[in-house]
C-alpha cells in the first residue's frame, strides 16, 4: 500500500491564518510585554511557545481539512482449476499424473516469482497450496461449466488474470462450458485419453423409485457398446445372490442405444436393492459401468377410500373419477339402497383410511351408519336434500347446522386465504368464479371447536362468512363436511372450460390426501431430511422433541445408531438447541442404512427408527473417452490456449508479466489527525 503526501484543504478563505497568527502574537504581547520574574531569555521563549499555541488553537476553530489519498495495488491472481472427477483416474495412468501435478506445482512457483497469488482449487469444492501427488480422483459428477462460473463470481470485480483448467473435457452435470462466455482467459491442460475403447456401457436404467408391496414394476435398461457389434451379451437382475430374470440380446452398431426389459415383482417393503449386470466380454476395457444399482422403496400397499351413499347420485361417479386419478388411492363404493352392496358392506373386512357419507344420515330410513363403521377412520360428509339434520348434527362434530327445511341457497365457493393446513392453486382459485351454484342448506351454522373453513358459501358476488367446505383435524378421527350436493356439475363445466379434470381431481384429492393421512403425535421423532442421499452428500437427520403439552423442548441429549446393510454400526450423539436440531454424517458409502435413536423425557426412554438410502451416482464411468476438441474451443472461446501435458513447458514459457491494479481512495480528515500536531 502506499500513501501520497498529505494536502490541507481549508473550508474558509486561508488569509484567516493570518488573522490567527496576529491573535497568537497580539495574545503572547499582553502576557509577556513586561519581564517576570525570571530572566528576559526565558521571558522571550515563553513569549514564543504561546504565540505558536494560540495560533493553532485559532487555526484549528477555521476547521482545516487533511486530505489524504491511498493507493492499494492489488496483486494479479491466476487459478489453478483441477478436475479431479473419477473419469480421470479410471483412464490415466497413476505415474504420469503424478508427473503432471508435479510439473504444474513447478509452475504454481514460477507464476509466485513473478508476482502471482495463486488459487488452486478442485472440482469438488477443496481449495489447496499446491497439487497434492496423490488428490484423491474420486470425484462422482463433473460439472464443468459450473466449476468456472463459481470463479467466475467468486472473482467478480478483482484482478483475475486468468486460470488453467486441467480436465479431460467429459462433463455429466450441468450444461456445457462452452455455451458460456467466461469474463477471463482460460488456458487448458488436457489429460486423459482421447481414444475410444473397447467396451460395453450401461447408459442409464429406468424404474419408479417407489412401488406398492404386491405389485409388479418395470426396469427398463438402456446401454451402448463400442467394438462389439453382432455380439451376444447377457443382462441380468438380481437381489443379492438371488439372479431375478436374465436374457440375453445381440448389441447394435457402435453406440446406438440397446434397451432391454424386466418385470420385478415387490415383494418386501422398505428400501430394496437390485442389481442389473451386463456379463463382461473378453478384451472389455473397463468391467465397472457393466454394473449398475438399482434401488426401490417398496411400500405397504395403497390407501382405502370408500364412498358409502344413500341412493345413487352422479357426484359418486364424479368423486370416484377424481379419488383413483392418484395411484396411491383405491376406491369402494356402496349403495344403501342397493340390497348387493347392503350385504357387501355388512361383510366386508377391509379396513379404511377415509370414508366419505354422501347424503349420510338418511332422513328417508334407507340405511343408517353402523358406529363400528367410524371408529379410527377420517370422516367426509356431502350433505343433500335427504341427509337427517339432527343425526347429521349429532355425527359430524365439525359444525351444527339449523337450516329450515325444505329452503336452499344457490352458491359458489371462496377460497379461504387464510386456511394454512394446504393450498389449493391459483388456477382452480380463479376458476371458483366461472363454475355453476350448488345447493346449500339456508340456515344458521355454528362452527365446532378447532373447525377450520376451507371454502366459504359465495352469493352472486358476495362472500359470506358461511362455510361451504370446512374440516376439523382436532378431533380424533379427522372430520370433513361439504354443505351441499351437485358437484358433478362442477366437474363437467371444469373440462368445458379448461379441457381437463386437472383442476376438479385437485379440489377432491386435496381434502382426501389431507383426511387419510395418518398424524404422527409421538413426543419424539428423529428422521434423515432426504430419503436419498448419493455419496458426495452429507446426510443430515432433524430431531423434534415435545413435552406433554406438545410444546417443543430443547436441550436433550439424543443417541443415534446408524447401521448398514452387513451389520457395521456407527454411533453419534448430539444434543439439541433452538438454533440447531440437526445433526450431520458425511462419508457414508453406498447403501441401504437403518437407523434408530433414542433420547430420555421425563425419565422415559424414547426411541424412533427407520432407513435411508445411499446412492452412487456411477454418471463417471458411463464414458470414459477425453473430449479435447470440447476443451479447445473453450480455450479459443476465451482467450486461452489448449495443451497436451507432454506440452506444460510451452506453458511456462508463455507468461505475461504480472499486471497489478492501482485501487485508489480520498479520505478527509480533520486536521487534528496530523499526529505530530495533536501530541
Amino acid at each position: 500500500m502506499e500513501m501520497q503526501r498529505p494536502a490541507l484543504i481549508f473550508e474558509h478563505s486561508p488569509l484567516f491564518i493570518i488573522v490567527c497568527i496576529l491573535a497568537g502574537l497580539a495574545y503572547a504581547y499582553v502576557q509577556y510585554q513586561k519581564s517576570g520574574p525570571w530572566g528576559q531569555s526565558l521571558n522571550r521563549i515563553l513569549f514564543v511557545a504561546r504565540a505558536l499555541l494560540v495560533s493553532v488553537i485559532a487555526m484549528l476553530l477555521v476547521s482545516p481539512i487533511l486530505k489524504q489519498v491511498k493507493n492499494v495495488i492489488e496483486e494479479p491472481t491466476y487459478v489453478i482449476a483441477v478436475d479431479n472427477s473419477s473419469s480421470i483416474a479410471r483412464s490415466t495412468d497413476s505415474t504420469r499424473l503424478r508427473t503432471l501435478y508435479s510439473s504444474i506445482n513447478d509452475l504454481v512457483e514460477l507464476k509466485k516469482e513473478e508476482g502471482y497469488a495463486i488459487d488452486i482449487r478442485t472440482i469438488d469444492g477443496e481449495s489447496h497450496e499446491k497439487i497434492p501427488s496423490d488428490v484423491k480422483l474420486d470425484y462422482s459428477q463433473s460439472d464443468l461449466a459450473g466449476f468456472l462460473d463459481q470463479i467466475s463470481a467468486d472473482y467478480e470485480g478483482r484482478n483475475l488474470s486468468g486460470a488453467l483448467l486441467v480436465s479431460d473435457g467429459i462433463f455429466n452435470e450441468g450444461i456445457s462450458p462452452t455455451f458460456t462466455d467466461y469474463n477471463y482467459n482460460i488456458d487448458v491442460l488436457g489429460v486423459g485419453d482421447t481414444i475410444p475403447k473397447a467396451d460395453v456401457s450401461i447408459r442409464s436404467v429406468v424404474y419408479n423409485k417407489i412401488s406398492y408391496q404386491g405389485n409388479q414394476f418395470p426396469v427398463v435398461v438402456q446401454f451402448t457398446q463400442k467394438g462389439f457389434e453382432g455380439r451376444n451379451v447377457n443382462v441380468a437382475i438380481s437381489q443379492g445372490s438371488k439372479v431375478i430374470e436374465s436374457k440375453t440380446v445381440g448389441l447394435k452398431s457402435d453406440h446406438q442405444l440397446n434397451e432391454i426389459r424386466f418385470l420385478v415383482e415387490a415383494s418386501e417393503k422398505g428400501f430394496q436393492r437390485y442389481t442389473v449386470r451386463i456379463t463382461p466380454l473378453a478384451n472389455e476395457f473397463t468391467t465397472i459401468n457393466n454394473t449398475k444399482q438399482v434401488y426401490v422403496e417398496v411400500i405397504e400397499g395403497t390407501e382405502n377410500i370408500a364412498v358409502v351413499a344413500a341412493a345413487p347420485h352422479p357426484d359418486i361417479k364424479a368423486l370416484r373419477f377424481a379419488i383413483e386419478s392418484n395411484s396411491n388411492y383405491t376406491f369402494d363404493q356402496f349403495i344403501y339402497s342397493l340390497p348387493a352392496d347392503r350385504a357387501r358392506l355388512a361383510n366386508t373386512t377391509k379396513q379404511y383410511d377415509l370414508i366419505i357419507f354422501h347424503q349420510l344420515p338418511d332422513r328417508r330410513g334407507v340405511g343408517a351408519i353402523n358406529p363400528k363403521m367410524l371408529e379410527g377412520v377420517a370422516q367426509l360428509f356431502i350433505y343433500g336434500e335427504s341427509t337427517d339434520i339432527r343425526f347429521f348434527n349429532e355425527i359430524n362434530e365439525v359444525l351444527t347446522l339449523d337450516a329450515v327445511p325444505g329452503e336452499y341457497d344457490k352458491v359458489t365457493a371462496s377460497f379461504n386465504q387464510e386456511f394454512m393446513n394446504f393450498k389449493l392453486s391459483e388456477g382452480l382459485q380463479q376458476t371458483f368464479t366461472e363454475l355453476p351454484p350448488i345447493n346449500v342448506p339456508f340456515g344458521k351454522i355454528d362452527l365446532s371447536k378447532g373447525t377450520k373453513v376451507m371454502l366459504y358459501q359465495q352469493v352472486g358476488s358476495i362472500v359470506t362468512t358461511k362455510p361451504l367446505i370446512a374440516l376439523n383435524e382436532e378431533i380424533t378421527p379427522k372430520k370433513a363436511v361439504v354443505l351441499g350436493d351437485g358437484l358433478w356439475k362442477w366437474r363437467l363445466t371444469s373440462f368445458v372450460n379448461n379441457e381437463s379434470h386437472e383442476q376438479f381431481n385437485e379440489l377432491i384429492t386435496k381434502p382426501v390426501q389431507f383426511l387419510s393421512s395418518k398424524d404422527d403425535r409421538r413426543k419424539f421423532k428423529a428422521y434423515p431430511i432426504k430419503n436419498e442421499s448419493t455419496t458426495n452428500e452429507a446426510v443430515v437427520f432433524d430431531s423434534e422433541v415435545y413435552n406433554d403439552l406438545y410444546e417443543r423442548v430443547y436441550g436433550n441429549r439424543i443417541n443415534l445408531t446408524v447401521t448398514d446393510s452387513e451389520g457395521k454400526a456407527r454411533n453419534f450423539t448430539f444434543i439439541t438447541n433452538e438454533n440447531n436440531t440437526r445433526y450431520t454424517i458425511s462419508g457414508l458409502p453406498e447403501g441401504i442404512y437403518n437407523y434408530s435413536a433414542s433420547t430420555n423425557l421425563n425419565g422415559s426412554l424414547e426411541s424412533v427408527s427407520g432407513e435411508f438410502l445411499v446412492k452412487d451416482l456411477q454418471v463417471e464411468d458411463i464414458n470414459l473417452t477425453a473430449d479435447f476438441d470440447l476443451l479447445r474451443e473453450l480455450s479459443a472461446k476465451n482467450g486461452g490456449q489448449f495443451y497436451l501435458d507432454d506440452e506444460l513447458e510451452d506453458l511456462k514459457n508463455n507468461n505475461l508479466p504480472a499486471q497489478g491494479i492501482i485501487h485508489s481512495s480520498e479520505q478527509y480528515l480533520p486536521f487534528i489527525n496530523i499526529k505530530w500536531l495533536f501530541f
